[in-house]
């Protein structure tokens, strides 16, 4: 059996699509075996309306969005493409639903999946590298008009294999209220762990409330790792044709940082916020909370939250003052099948031109809270008087924007992503807990990861 089959057979079976949901190529740098680039040609020629099928994960709100861009590409494009969106369950059933459809030559004409599914995604070797399908057809997307941190997370081995559809950034959330209360500055540095705890602790103190809370979610710890200046995984997160062996959150500046978030917790200073961070949002809007590191797209939940106190979104808090800015993105990207007709594949294409140009990402952050990939939006007199009304958007896009192309903040490449996540999550909740230590916890964390990778060499046999 070949790798790819031995992947898809692996992928497909419930008992490991949680260890294979996960980040970008285990040490893989070749493109996509046989992988072909159509023109233009391809789809002029095609007689009658070709279908594309578009799998996704984005629901409720989100999903709404979704599906007005796509139908507005349905509209202009009526007796040539027809696009079909279908949603397909969160992330994980997503990829279940996607292998299986491998195996019996239905996978969609796109898929959209999560930042760390893209290692299972590329040792699949079953799409065509956005790089090609740019090259083939010059007068569509032109990659050099996405961010730069979005391009640089889906560049494997040189190539773009994918073209984001949705990016998200870590910030720090502060009720400006409850620091006025506690007696914060308006003016205080709180770019630093360091800082933030200091300033939980007399939130604490001197009101009595929260100072602190995250969601149960390992992207936060990826990034203190990332503003350590560390790699999380190791050698040089995936990213230098070897396979990750370990992670590092239990060593250095990462160790250090997550211990006194830890800290928090054990002393009644932090709030659990959950692990769907739905506790972490409900007790940040009811002004329950002074600091609250979280995702950009919390900004729409917030909103509807009904905060009536003033809060906003500043930088993601470094754990090294020296790599401020160094954090990792989060969101989706779109795939495109190698199993498609040429003329699908073009199709396919045009339809990820239209889906990332300035005028769809500007309507899409807009309702979904995410930044626009596209960063020609930038200079919109719309996107303009938008950022006045939503300043928090600013720092997200600035942090984007400034974060260094560095192998620290490009992510961890590696089909384990999703085990290694949920074993560090386990071990975070028993240290946030108090039934382990910030040293056991994290030490059992490296060890669970260290097998997880092992494992999915193994089992992929590479």
């Amino acid at each position: 059996m070949t790798i790819t089959r031995k992947l898809i057979a692996l992928a497909a079976t419930a008992t490991v699509v949680g260890a294979l949901a996960a980040c970008s190529p285990s040490g893989s740098s070749s493109a996509p075996g046989g992988a072909s680039a159509p023109g233009p040609s391809a789809l002029t020629s095609a007689k009658g309306e070709v279908d594309v099928s578009i799998w996704h994960a984005f629901g409720g709100p989100n999903g709404a969005a979704f599906q007005k861009l796509v139908d507005q590409f349905n509209s202009e494009n009526t007796g040539k493409v027809h696009v079909t969106a279908t949603f397909q369950g969160l992330y994980p059933d997503l990829l279940a639903k996607y292998t299986a459809a491998l195996r019996n030559t239905s996978a969609p004409t796109i898929l959209v999946l999560n930042d760390v599914s893209s290692g299972i995604l590329a040792d699949l070797e079953q799409s065509v590298p956005a790089a090609e399908m740019a090259k083939a057809n010059p007068g569509d997307l032109q990659l050099t008009d996405i961010r730069r941190a979005p391009r640089n997370y889906y560049t494997l081995g040189g190539v773009q294999y994918a073209v984001p559809m949705a990016s998200s950034t870590p910030v720090l959330w502060v009720n400006r209220d409850l620091l006025q209360d506690a007696g914060v500055s308006d003016s205080a540095d709180l770019s630093t762990v360091d800082a933030v705890v200091a300033a939980a602790r007399q939130v604490k103190q001197k009101t009595g409330k929260f100072g602190f809370t995250i969601q149960d979610d390992d992207w936060t710890i990826e990034n203190w790792t990332a503003t350590a200046g560390q790699d999380f995984c190791s050698p040089g997160n995936g990213r230098t044709g070897k396979a990750p062996t370990a992670i590092t959150i239990n060593t250095g500046g990462a160790k250090t940082a997550i211990s006194k978030i830890v800290d928090l917790y054990r002393d009644k200073v932090a709030v659990d916020g959950g692990v769907d961070g739905a506790a972490a949002i409900a007790a940040f809007s009811a002004g329950k909370v002074a600091f609250m590191p979280y995702g950009s797209g919390a900004l729409g939940a917030l909103k509807a939250g009904g905060a009536t106190f003033q809060y906003e979104a500043l930088p993601f808090p470094a754990s090294d003052a020296k790599f401020r800015g160094n954090t990792t993105i989060g969101g989706a990207a779109m795939w495109l099948s190698d199993s498609a007709t040429d003329a699908a594949k073009v199709a396919g294409w045009k339809l990820e031109t239209f889906l990332t140009s300035a005028a769809s990402q500007e309507q899409w952050s807009h309702a979904t809270g995410y930044v626009p990939v596209n960063q020609e939006v930038d200079s919109s007199a719309t996107q303009a008087t938008f950022l006045d009304q939503n300043p928090s958007f600013r720092t997200f896009i600035e942090q984007i924007d400034g974060s260094p192309i560095a192998s620290n903040t490009a992510g961890c490449l590696s089909g384990a992503m999703a085990a290694i996540r949920a074993g560090n999550v386990s071990q975070l909740q028993a240290a946030f807990a108090g039934t382990k230590t910030a040293d056991a916890a994290l030490d059992a964390a490296a060890a669970s990861a260290k097998k997880a990778l092992s494992d999915y060499q193994e089992q992929a046999g590479k």
